[in-house]
């Protein structure tokens, strides 16, 4: 009797899956520093790097196997690799998910969070990040965007109130 697909799936993804699990295992013996030193920079390069390739397998999945990214298209307007940097990505109980990037720029780290639906580009909605253009107290900025227009509808100091606070006592 021939092998279903679904069943050879099934045989396959838990065996795959079951080596992933003892492999991690294995990598997590490399925490022990009775034996071995890192940093925490080291930690979380290996941890980006298996979260990027974790959400390229879930992509994958998305996409019904087909390897690879999508098309290049100049009428199309680039997207971020959001999956190179820190992130981490929340499903929603509608299918589309919420993906929190992390990126560490020297003039303007910030935390950006990006709408993502499956055959569309990612979405930036919000961001959270350090402008040391901005006086004292009011580097912390938040920005927010709307699918309907293209530039921030709100851009601000996450301590908007410091400013009457400080303007009184200057």
């Amino acid at each position: 009797m021939k092998e279903t697909k679904e069943a050879r799936f099934r045989r396959v993804a838990e065996a795959r899956v079951n080596k992933l699990i003892r492999m991690l295992r294995l990598l997590g013996n490399c925490s022990g520093t009775n034996t071995y030193a890192y940093d925490d920079d080291a930690v979380e390069q290996i941890f980006t790097e298996l979260q990027v390739e974790l959400d390229r397998a879930r992509e994958r999945f998305a996409e019904n196997g087909k390897p690879g990214r999508k098309r290049f298209s100049l009428s199309e307007t680039p997207t971020p690799d959001t999956v190179s940097y820190p992130h981490i990505t929340l499903p929603l109980p509608d299918g589309t998910r919420l993906r929190a990037v992390s990126y560490a720029d020297e003039t303007y780290p910030a935390i950006n969070l990006y709408l993502l639906q499956d055959g569309k580009p990612d979405e930036l909605i919000c961001f959270a990040e350090y402008n040391s253009e901005h006086s004292p107290c009011h580097e912390l900025c938040i920005g927010v965007y709307t699918s309907d227009k293209e530039d921030t509808q709100y851009y601000g100091s996450y301590r908007p109130e410091r400013e009457s606070e400080y303007g009184k006592n200057d």
